[in-house]
Parts: C-alpha cells; sequence; structure tokens
C-alpha cells in the first residue's frame, strides 16, 4: 500500500468514514433558474454602477430601500462570487413570500480592481434608497471597499462580505460571519498535530503573500511540536510548473494558501511530478469548482470550511438551505454558497427587526450591536472582532473522488 493510501486512509478513520463517502458532483454547473418568478425581488446585475431608473423614481415617487452585492467576476473570481451569490439571492427568494418588505437585492460586477470597487461605492454612497453593502465577494474587492469606505468615512454598513483578513475587524461598520484565516489555519495546523505529523509546508500561490503573511503564520506554530517550512513560486513562476518541480524533501503534507484556481494549478503540478502529497486547504477553496477544474483529481485534498458540510441535511440549517436549493436553483450544494445563504437570512432576519422603511443609519446602528441570532439553530454569536462564528471543519476529497468527513 502506498503512504499516501495509508495516511488518507488514517484520516479517513478520524473523521468518521461511518458517516459514509459522498460522491462528488460528476455533470456541470447548471446556473438554469427554476423559479423566476420567486427570485423577482432580486434585480438584475449591473456593470459598474446604477445604470437603470426605477419605475417608482420616474413616477416621482421615493425609490424602494437597497441593498447591493459587490462581484468580483474577474476570470480567477467568478465562479466564487456566483456562488456566494447564489445562497444570498436563494435566502431572499426564499424568504420574500413571508417578508415582502425586504430590500431590493442589487448585484454590481465589478473586475476587482480598486478603481472598479471606488466607482460602485460611489454609486451606492451617493444613491440615497441604498442601505448598506451586503455580501461583498472576493475576498480583495471586500478589502478595497473596506479601504475606501475609511478613506472617505462613509457612515455605511458592510454585512457579511467574503472576507478571512482580519486588518478591518475593529471596524463596527463591518459584520463578518466566518472564522478568520488564522483561526482556520490554527485549526488545520492543530488537526495535523494532533495525528502526530511533525512537519508540515505552508504553500502560498505567489511570493508577496508568503512575504506579507510571514509573522503572522509563524506565529500561528508557537507552542505546538512541528516544524513549518514556508515554500512559494518564485516571481513569474507559475503554480504548476512551481508544483512539479518541488524537492523530494519537501513535507508530505502541504497547507495550500490560494484559491481555486490556484489549487487546481498546484495539484495538476503535483500530479504531473508524480509527487504524492496530502494538500490541505483553507475556505478560500470552493470544493465543487475544484473538482470541476480538475475532475480526475490524484491528489488527496482536505477542505477546510466554514460551514457545515452543505452535502449533508444533518444540522437544521443545511437541511433549509438545500431544500430551497432544490426549489429555485438547478445546482449543487457548495459551502461557498451556503455560506452566502447565511449571509441572506442572517440580514433578512435584521430589516424584520428594522420594519418596511429602515434607513442607512438606523441599519448600521443595528449592525454595530451585533446582535447575536440563531439561523434554523445555527447561532452567531459575535465576538470583539466582529465575526459572527469561528466554527471550522473539515471533510477530504480522497483520491477515488469521494467526500468523506463531517
Amino acid at each position: 500500500m502506498r503512504a499516501d493510501d495509508q495516511d488518507q486512509i488514517r484520516w479517513e478513520a478520524r473523521q468518521g468514514a461511518g458517516h459514509g463517502a459522498l460522491a462528488s458532483s460528476g455533470h456541470p454547473r447548471r446556473r438554469t433558474l427554476l423559479r423566476g418568478a420567486a427570485l423577482a425581488c432580486a434585480a438584475p446585475p449591473l456593470l459598474l454602477g446604477f445604470q437603470g431608473v426605477s419605475a417608482q423614481t420616474r413616477a416621482g415617487s421615493a425609490p424602494a430601500p437597497r441593498v447591493t452585492q459587490l462581484l468580483d467576476m474577474s476570470p480567477s473570481q467568478q465562479e466564487l462570487s456566483r456562488d456566494y451569490s447564489t445562497g444570498l439571492r436563494l435566502a431572499f427568494a426564499q424568504l420574500k413570500e413571508a417578508q415582502p418588505q425586504l430590500p431590493q437585492l442589487t448585484t454590481v460586477e465589478t473586475d476587482g480592481s480598486p478603481g472598479a470597487v471606488a466607482e460602485a461605492l460611489r454609486a451606492v454612497a451617493q444613491d440615497g434608497s441604498q442601505l448598506a453593502l451586503l455580501g461583498t465577494v472576493g475576498e480583495t474587492t471586500a478589502l478595497h471597499a473596506m479601504d475606501q469606505i475609511q478613506r472617505q468615512d462613509l457612515r455605511l454598513a458592510h454585512i457579511g462580505p467574503w472576507l478571512f483578513d482580519t486588518r478591518h475587524d475593529a471596524d463596527t461598520r463591518l459584520l463578518t460571519f466566518l472564522a478568520s484565516r488564522e483561526q482556520q489555519l490554527r485549526y488545520a495546523m492543530q488537526s495535523l498535530a494532533a495525528a502526530g505529523v511533525g512537519e508540515l509546508a505552508l504553500v502560498y500561490p505567489d511570493a508577496r503573500m508568503a512575504q506579507d503573511m510571514a509573522g503572522a503564520t509563524q506565529a500561528l506554530v508557537t507552542g505546538m511540536a512541528m516544524k513549518m517550512r514556508v515554500i512559494a513560486p518564485a516571481y513569474g513562476q507559475g503554480l504548476q510548473a512551481f508544483a512539479s518541480r518541488l524537492p523530494a524533501a519537501t513535507p508530505f503534507h502541504l497547507v495550500f494558501m490560494g484559491t481555486s484556481v490556484e489549487l487546481a494549478e498546484f495539484v495538476r503540478g503535483l500530479g504531473a511530478h508524480g509527487m504524492q502529497r496530502i494538500v490541505v486547504c483553507l475556505t478560500g477553496v470552493d470544493p465543487n469548482t475544484f473538482t470541476q477544474l480538475v475532475p480526475d483529481n490524484r491528489v488527496p485534498v482536505v477542505f477546510t470550511q466554514g460551514v457545515p458540510n452543505p452535502r449533508t441535511g444533518r444540522v437544521p440549517l443545511v437541511l433549509s438551505y438545500r431544500q430551497a436549493l432544490a426549489r429555485y436553483f438547478d445546482e449543487a450544494p457548495s459551502p461557498v454558497s451556503l455560506a452566502g445563504y447565511v449571509v441572506g437570512r442572517y440580514a433578512a432576519q435584521m430589516f424584520a427587526r428594522l420594519g418596511s422603511t429602515p434607513t442607512r443609519a438606523q441599519v448600521l446602528t443595528e449592525v454595530q450591536q451585533r446582535r447575536a441570532v440563531g439561523i434554523d439553530e445555527w447561532p452567531l454569536a459575535f465576538d470583539k472582532s466582529g465575526r459572527g462564528s469561528a466554527y471550522v471543519a473539515q471533510m477530504l476529497l480522497n483520491t477515488r473522488g469521494k467526500f468523506v468527513g463531517s
């Protein structure tokens, strides 16, 4: 038996393989709307600004209250953005009948650049009907948006962005729902240490990121009986070429710090090299997207997630999500869209408390209170950092194409 198979079997045993291995989705993603009328509450995407004028405005009455989701539709981020947006729109569609006064959800597509984000945010800030930013994605876009909010000192809430970087956590205008990158990485390292792993490598997708995060990541291994190496491609070197040339002395366990697309490139390189390793990735990687990009992958990948496994129905939150997904979208469950669904459900509860005609100032005040809530028994209790959950779990995609884990 190969060493990687032995290690994989041990991982499956620790995670409770008795729960059953779950087959990965083998069909291409289909984003077909099955219940178009139910999604009438969500406005169509707009590109880099608000180009339309509502019927209410043309008639001279005040426009309906709105919230806006900024999307990064650059090639490396568009699948992530679509998944997160799917979850958010799903929550609004599910609840619109019971809460007809929900604000209209508008999406604004950008290329993720600072200029595009600044332009979109300026349009939001100048539109009196806009109550808040909701569910900004991806992470770079969320960081650009927070930079602009702080630079302009906007009195505008930023609710539930796809954001694991902690640099803005102290800003009370920001409300985040998932465990930070440091919390995820600490969990991953502690899990490996508990399994007797004595050495690992942190793999960064580029040298600049490795340099920027060197201090923070090194601090995480303090007190652990574990050696950690940091590796990254040289400037200008692609991830696939980098992975295909890793030396034999590279640790067996690799913790990858990049996105779905970057991970796909990296494991293709490992496969081409014939190097047997286990790769652990963080929440920035969506399992569905990865399996589409590398359908014949033979490298075991452990996915670290900030929400419960959406492929099972044991948790009431997941059951509600899967029922809504089956009703409104022809699409496989995804941790990313489940995370967006949590954000949408939280926002719906908040707007229900504020009544039918909330103001931007009222929304901001409500956000700053950071109320603890439960969503189908799933607790969100915001700590001093403003993060609603420190939940982290893992599941394994084994070399047979099966998902195993919680």
